[in-house]
């Protein structure tokens, strides 16, 4: 974890098209690398300009001015009623009226120096509160114990560990809302050990991103692509 001295990073309030042209290394990207360790294809843009349904959810959660109604393939209606779910509950929905949302931060990991970025789907910073990062995950989960076996299982503990220690959160909160009945609300505060695991799978990512060679000898050739596609060479 980052000395406890440091300073946090400024939160930034930029689009999400500046962001995504920040020269820096955000946890998606650590996903590209992790799919290339692992032998998957590269991720591709549908180019279809179709929102997602995961998207158009935390655009009308966290910036219902900014929402769009009549998208292509999007149940407005059913969008709507996930945002009630969240709201319905007392403690997110406090939160929610107290933080910052989609905000950016810019930050040089460490230990590997490597540039990175982030961008929070809310960040809490209230007086006499722990200083909070809160995620958004829409999920086909069963119930709140399912949720918390995709956390692992699909890396969100990963980016619990990496914003955390990026901002020096006190706590991180991942908040399961399911799109499919009966509709529920899975609020998870990250605990220690899965922040130790998340933070693992990071550095070992950010390691193999600046030294690609490390990698085995059957996905060398695939890391080596993959790093090459994020800019950073060897």
């Amino acid at each position: 974890m980052p000395d406890s001295l440091t300073p946090r990073p400024d939160l930034l309030r930029v689009s999400y098209d500046d962001y995504r042209a920040l020269p820096a290394i955000a946890n998606s990207d650590l996903s590209r690398l992790r799919d290339a360790l692992d032998g998957k294809l590269p991720r591709r843009d549908s180019g279809s300009g179709a929102l997602s349904f995961g998207t158009a959810f935390h655009t009308a959660l966290l910036e219902p001015d900014e929402y769009v109604a009549g998208q292509p393939g999007l149940n407005d209606t059913l969008i709507w009623w996930l945002v009630e779910g969240v709201q319905l509950n007392t403690e997110l929905s406090r939160l929610l009226a107290g933080g910052l949302t989609e905000r950016s931060a810019v930050f040089t990991e460490p230990v590997t120096d490597t540039l990175c970025k982030l961008r929070a789907d809310l960040v809490v910073d209230l007086p006499g509160e722990p200083y909070t990062v809160i995620d958004f995950k829409t999920t086909l989960a069963r119930d709140a114990d399912h949720f918390r076996w995709q956390c692992a299982a699909y890396d969100y503990d990963r980016q619990a560990a990496f914003y955390t220690d990026a901002l020096r959160a006190d706590r991180f909160l991942l908040v399961g809302v399911q799109k499919v009945e009966p509709f529920g609300v899975f609020p998870l505060e990250v605990p220690a050990d899965m922040l130790a695991e998340g933070r693992r799978k990071y550095m070992h990512l950010l390691r193999l991103l600046r030294a690609p060679a490390t990698a085995p000898a059957y996905r060398a050739e695939a890391v080596r692509a993959a790093v090459e596609r994020l800019s950073l060479g060897e």
